[in-house]
């Protein structure tokens, strides 16, 4: 990039360094978590990788670039912040006894300030080592060195090639000089690259046309404030009864940034839990943490019980010998069948309201269709639309507001083609023969045991997503469940936790418009969390799905 000397090439460059941060023309958007990663090690956090770097470091007075890389977030106490500085000739003091040895240091340097025009502001200078250079500063250079931060730390690492810094401090301390995120505020950000010869470069992230080497003006300076904006409305988890009456999970769901628990296996096994004074206290506390509740439930063996068959076998599914029997789901084209199961699915959301207005009466799992004369030309997905159609008829007169989950999952993945969905019917996405070792978007892979690789996986969600909204669509995922790791067996094992493809899978469900996100993380009871006590996983997940 060459030195800048015309205003409108300096306005344009400006437009590119914003667009990839802000909605906003000239306003840097900080990403927003109430979940703040492990501040003590914080270089080695996983946030990182989901932070977008700024690049664009630039010392106008002299025309360089600079390759620093500067990444930012703000939970709802802490300012969190990361440098990572190439530079192969770091350069430190020796004899260092007091913090203005840190000016002939290299550094990376942040300054804060209230919004309009520039006076007091405060700066943090960061050498590669941990030691700090603060103040309180009034323009124009009116320093107050005795003043410093109070809150302000950070972990360091020099490396061959450079070094990095990241730090954090507290909202309430920079509130106190005017800094507010939320309608906000003035920032500076810069490194200072001192050399063996003794020379000096000086980078700022704002790009001026000043001719003058000088941090300490408002031309540096520029508009940030917190995006509190998510690409993800839901962000769940599902957990069977035992997880719930063994660990305090809308604590734990607070904590991380969870703002949905599914209860599940059977309706019965609900009820009894939601009657129960473990059960009253659960739904107390989601309502004080702002917790939606819904009912994730393996439901169609109490829909229809299967004692009513000995009553009138018609309503049970035909198989494909011609014999009506007994072992899943029922005839999709039975009307006393459909009857019973949608006024039972009425009984159930009055019995079990969902928070949030979304229900999941599951039909069994991975189980044949009927192949009466009416129902064999039907696909799995189709009878269970037919199920589902009649289902959501009949609880919205129990929830005028509620939807309907169809569940694609195993049988049922391929997406329905001769019924259509019902007002009110949203696909619930559920890839349980992908892998979790690797991302969707490795299309290669050849899935869980190789029964379904990821490009039919792929092939199935687009395919899903013509029959059904994109914007209503659940993901129900096993980036969390130790079940299904455990082979649905205990002792449990530890959760294969792999970060780095529930990234590159939550950027391919939003880039098919999924907004919707949930994962089982069954088998996460208080002996698991005993056996495990690290719960990195979840302070990831809750992060990964607000960056």
């Amino acid at each position: 990039m060459t030195h800048f000397k015309k205003i409108s090439a300096v306005i344009a460059v400006l437009s590119i360094f914003f667009s990839c941060q802000s909605r906003k023309e000239g306003e840097y958007l900080i990403p927003y978590s109430p979940v703040a990663p492990d501040i003590q090690g914080l270089l080695d956090s996983h946030v990182w990788s989901v932070l977008t770097p700024t690049r664009g470091f630039h010392a106008p007075w002299n025309g360089l670039d600079d390759e620093t890389e500067f990444r930012c977030m703000v939970t709802d106490s802490l300012f969190i912040f990361r440098f990572d500085v190439k530079d192969s000739t770091v350069t430190l003091t020796e004899g260092f006894s007091n913090e203005r040895d840190v000016e002939p240091e290299d550094r990376a340097e942040i300054f804060f300030s209230h919004a309009g025009k520039l006076d007091t502001y405060i700066g943090a200078e960061m050498d590669p080592a941990g030691r700090i250079l603060d103040y309180k500063c009034s323009y124009y250079r009116k320093f107050d060195y005795d003043w410093n931060f109070s809150t302000l730390t950070y972990n360091h690492e020099i490396r061959p090639d450079g070094y990095s810094i990241a730090g954090s401090v507290t909202l309430e301390e920079l509130s106190r000089f005017g800094v507010d995120f939320d309608g906000g505020f003035l920032m500076g950000v810069f490194r200072a690259d001192f050399r063996p010869d003794g020379k000096v470069n000086w980078y700022s992230l704002k790009l001026t046309d000043d001719k003058r080497a000088d941090f300490h003006q408002p031309s540096v300076f520029f508009k940030a404030r917190a995006d509190k904006a998510s690409d993800f409305s839901m962000k769940g988890v599902v957990l069977s009864v035992e997880d719930l009456e063994t660990v305090d999970w809308p604590k734990i769901a607070k904590e991380n940034g969870i703002n949905t628990i599914g209860t599940h296996i059977s309706p019965s096994q609900v009820l009894e839990f939601i009657r129960s004074e473990k059960g009253r206290v659960f739904l107390d506390e989601c309502s004080a943490y702002g917790i939606d509740v819904e009912h994730q439930l393996h439901a169609m063996g109490e829909l229809l019980p299967r004692s009513l068959f000995e009553e009138d076998s018609t309503m049970f599914r035909m198989d494909a010998d011609g014999r009506r029997v007994a072992d899943f789901n029922c005839c999709a084209h039975s009307e006393k069948a459909l009857g019973l199961i949608a006024s039972k699915a009425a009984e159930l959301a009055r019995e079990l309201p969902a928070t949030n207005h979304r229900y999941y009466f599951w039909l069994d799992d991975n189980s044949e269709p009927c192949f009466c004369p009416s129902c064999r030309e039907f696909s799995a997905s189709e009878q269970a639309l037919i199920i589902e159609n009649r289902m959501i008829e009949a609880i919205r007169g129990v929830d005028p507001e509620a939807t309907l989950a169809h569940l694609a999952y195993q049988q049922t993945m391929v997406p329905p083609e001769k019924v259509k969905p019902s007002e009110g019917i949203f696909l619930e996405f559920a890839p349980i023969e992908r892998q979790w070792d690797r991302p969707l978007t490795d299309l290669d892979a050849p899935g869980r045991k190789g029964r379904m690789s990821h490009r039919e996986v792929m092939d199935l969600l687009e395919a899903n997503l013509r029959v059904f909204p994109p914007e209503t669509a659940v993901a129900l995922e096993y980036w969390l469940d130790v079940s299904l790791a455990s082979g649905w067996k205990k002792p449990a094992v530890r959760l294969p936790w792999h970060p780095e493809v529930f990234k590159s899978d939550l950027e391919t469900y939003k880039s098919h418009g999924i907004r919707n996100i949930t994962s089982f993380a069954v088998y996460m009871d208080s002996t698991y969390f005993n056996s495990y006590p690290g719960r990195e996983y979840l302070n990831d997940y809750g992060i990964f799905l607000y960056l």
